[in-house]
């Protein structure tokens, strides 16, 4: 990111979501969008107010960027392994608890933890996809599962 220190934590988080949501509206908008797309998102963030003076330092933060982005996407690192257990525990609360106020309230506290409250919506949209395939999954093969559980 910036060079310039932001003295509001509050600009930070801003940023933050300011730049979540156009990563996002990348992702819906293009299947095949990569990391060079989202680093030049996040470089563009990384630049608000400044010029982009010196290339070569633009283009070696992006290579630093690009870098952390594809490791962070790696099974196993400790940002995934974060991120996707934040994801796992919003999708359980919601699945278990229901998409009304206390589901929702579930999937809000485990996305806190790691600054994607604003992916509630999705993930409880996608925890009501999940819970009707696996209601469908139960009506059509129900008689079948109980006969595998019963014959262990």
């Amino acid at each position: 990111m910036s060079e310039q220190a932001l003295v509001n934590p509050v600009e930070m988080e801003n940023i933050a979501v300011r730049c979540g949501k156009e990563v996002l509206e990348l992702l819906d908008r293009s299947e095949e969008a990569g990391v060079e797309e989202i680093v030049e998102i996040m470089s563009g963030f990384s630049r608000d107010g400044e010029e982009a003076s010196n290339t070569n330092k633009l283009q070696s933060w992006k290579a630093v960027m690009s870098r952390m982005l594809v490791k962070s996407l790696q099974a196993g690192d400790t940002v995934f392994e974060r991120i996707s257990h934040a994801v796992y525990l919003a999708t359980r609360g919601v699945v278990l608890a229901g998409n009304g106020p206390q589901g929702r309230k579930l999937a809000e506290m485990a996305l806190r933890r790691v600054g994607a409250v604003d992916l509630t919506d999705r993930v409880v949209a996608a925890a009501e996809l999940l819970v009707a395939v696996a209601t469908v999954s139960v009506n059509v093969h129900g008689q079948w599962y109980k006969y595998l559980t019963d014959n262990m």
